[in-house]
């Protein structure tokens, strides 16, 4: 039943990676991703790039394009808002003739003059072939997915007059003297600061990392121009993050030529302190710098923003900006692989639950082999539903925004309220599995998510990790069928609509937890966590698993039975208004999900969403009589023939109930 199959890198994850390190094994693969770069620097600092992506098959090609009819969004990290670069007349395009993607920009400040000489940051790791006085050649090789490697060449043009080349493949900084004279005239400038309008407390290790997710992730930067005719020197630029950072130190620049550009970027160093913010609250963003002219006159100025940062527990979806997007999934969902930095495997009450499971199960080797592995997570499931752990509707906030945000519990809050949404009990049987040096994925896709454990021997297996019941619920899957149901959600992954978390990777690069405050040793205790004795344990099964068949004292729990297939006919009612409506859904359920269309008076839809036991939520699609797509959020109880709850239209701040009855 454990089928074997690799987990796929999304594609995009290394088309938008511009900085590669390099991969110094014998290639033995088959497919080869080439990355063709071509930039021409000028002696201002800036570059005229054109980058060609060229794909190993037409079907890869295909598939791509067929996702991404708009290519701005696989290079949307190189040119949007969290960019580390400034571009300028950007042009994407798709070249079917070549099963390439092509991108031609203007970079600018791409050379920068600091202690007089001019640095490029080209990449760490990367391997220069050949450099001369005209032109520097660099080469970077790396595995990407399955039986593909993505080579990276990259001719960088240099200005007249360049001279003492040096190279550092740790940094990935080339650098090198340009003979110029110093230009003499009028002094004049233009300073224009870009900042993140809202940053999550739970993040803060990570916005003090340039290097992680290609430094995506910076505060704030500033981009400097000398739009004057006269030299511009020593320029120092430095930043501060209300109470909760010091004065950065600060960047210095020896030179901004006439009619060139210097974008600086704030990563910092942020106080744990900030992980004790509950809710959002309110910081301002310091920025101050000067600046010499040729003859030695300083000036100087500062700035300052007002910046939201939000609580612990909150999770910002996207980190672009409303007028970037351009409707697909993965816009409003860009931040998803920062879950992991909610994966706390080394926080004691996570530990401390670890060791009960491993005491249920007997102490298996979970390393050793994968039945020891799958020994493990079933008991991990077990316990869950032993303990009454249960699924519950998440709550939102930012509903002014298309993907907005959602409240995040971490695995000791899921173990505290013996309740989770899908992603907090993904998040939760992740943390678990990785707490006994199991390899673990959080795999998200369009209204759920669900964690898949990489066993020893490189299977996988998935968990469909809401099929816990608890005594909220009464009821809940057994291993086997949550097992079946993450295999189904695997293999209806569609390019374009889902993010594969990798833990470990993602929390080696930096993607780390906060500091939590510490608890007690005999806190699961107090929580009410148990090991089943004897007389309550699970029915082993005659398979190579063991069935989820809890014998509680009171209650024998069984599989979900409830089937909600079919037409349902009622009512709806605005509770500002008093309004009421008619409202019909055909509905369409596999296994835990939910699926179909929706009418509402004189409107349609469509609907995806997932049930636990007798609870049921859905997310509707509408499209109004204005052709404007409405998002509605349905949460309700089925209660034998008929499903009643409330509704909430996101971003409209409207709500009310909801009543319908089968009729076929």
């Amino acid at each position: 039943m454990f089928q074997k199959r690799k987990i796929l890198i999304l594609i995009i994850i290394f088309l938008i990676l511009f900085s590669i390190s390099s991969y110094s094994q014998t290639i033995t693969r088959v497919n080869t991703i080439r990355i063709n770069m071509f930039g021409v620097l000028d002696d201002k600092g800036d570059m005229n790039l054109n980058v060609k992506f060229t794909f190993p098959t037409n079907a890869m090609y295909i598939q791509i394009k067929t996702a991404y009819p708009n290519p701005y969004v696989i290079v949307r990290n190189l040119l949007g808002s969290s960019s580390t670069m400034e571009f300028r007349d950007a042009k994407v395009s798709y070249e079917d003739q070549s099963n390439s993607l092509r991108l031609i920009a203007k970079v600018l400040g791409a050379a920068v003059n600091k202690r007089q000489r001019w640095n490029v940051n080209i990449g760490k790791n990367t391997e220069m072939l050949y450099s001369d006085s005209q032109k520097a050649l660099f080469l970077s090789v790396q595995p990407a997915f399955e039986d593909n490697v993505m080579i990276q060449t990259f001719t960088l043009n240099l200005p007249k007059g360049a001279t003492d080349f040096k190279f550092d493949p740790k940094t990935g900084i080339f650098t090198y003297l340009l003979n110029r004279n110093p230009a003499k005239g009028k002094t004049n400038v233009d300073v224009n600061f870009k900042y993140k309008p809202r940053i999550m407390s739970a993040l803060y290790k990570v916005y003090g990392n340039p290097e992680l997710l290609n430094g995506q992730y910076w505060i704030a930067k500033t981009i400097f121009t000398n739009t004057g005719t006269s030299d511009i020197v020593e320029l120092r630029i430095s930043y501060k993050l209300g109470d909760y950072s010091s004065w950065s130190p600060e960047s210095i620049y020896s030179l901004v030529a006439p009619g060139g550009t210097v974008v600086d970027f704030y990563y910092p160093i942020i106080s744990p302190n900030i992980a004790q913010l509950k809710t959002a609250s309110f910081a301002d963003l310091q920025i101050k710098y000067s600046y010499k002219d040729i003859n030695g006159k300083t000036y100087s100025d500062s700035v300052s923003y007002r910046i939201q940062i939000l609580g612990i527990n909150q999770f910002e979806f996207s980190n672009l900006p409303e007028e970037e997007r351009t409707g697909v999934w993965i816009d409003d969902f860009s931040n998803v692989p920062l879950l992991s930095a909610f994966v706390t495997k080394l926080d004691d009450p996570v530990k401390m639950f670890a060791g009960m499971v491993s005491q249920y199960a007997g102490g298996p080797a979970t390393a050793s082999n994968d039945k020891e592995a799958i020994k493990f997570c079933n008991a991990l499931y077990d316990l869950m539903v032993f303990n009454g752990i249960s699924y519950q509707t998440p709550s939102g906030f930012l509903v002014e925004y298309k993907s907005g945000g959602q409240d995040i519990k971490y695995p000791r809050d899921v173990l505290r309220d013996k309740a989770g949404t899908c992603i907090d009990l993904a998040i939760f049987y992740a943390s678990v599995c990785e707490a006994v040096g199991l390899k673990t994925y959080i795999v998200v896709i369009p209204g759920h998510a669900f964690p898949v454990i990489e066993l020893p021997s490189g299977d996988i297996l998935p968990i469909e990790a809401t099929g816990v019941g608890g005594s909220a619920v009464g009821k809940s899957a057994t291993f086997e069928e949550v097992v079946e149901i993450g295999e189904k959600n695997l293999q209806e992954l569609k390019i374009g609509k889902f993010f594969i978390v990798d833990v470990q990777k993602l929390q080696s690069d930096g993607v780390l937890p906060p500091e939590l405050p510490k608890l007690s040793e005999d806190i699961l205790t107090k929580w009410g966590y148990k090991v089943p004795t004897e007389e309550t344990k699970p029915i082993q099964s005659s398979g190579q698993t063991t069935q989820t068949q809890i014998n509680t004292q009171e209650t024998r729990i069984q599989p979900t039975s409830i089937n909600i297939s079919g037409r349902y006919e009622g009512m709806y009612k605005n509770l500002a208004t008093g309004a009421t409506g008619e409202l019909a859904l055909t509905l369409y359920q596999n296994g835990l999900n939910i699926s179909g269309e929706i009418e509402v008076d004189y409107s349609t839809g469509t609907i995806s969403g997932t049930m636990s036991g007798s609870n049921i939520q859905f997310n509707a699609i509408i499209e109004d009589y204005y052709g404007q797509k409405i998002v509605v959020t349905f949460t309700g109880v089925i209660q034998g023939n008929t499903i009643s709850g409330n509704y909430i239209i996101k971003g409209a701040n409207v709500n009310g109930t909801f009543n319908v009855k089968k009729v076929q």
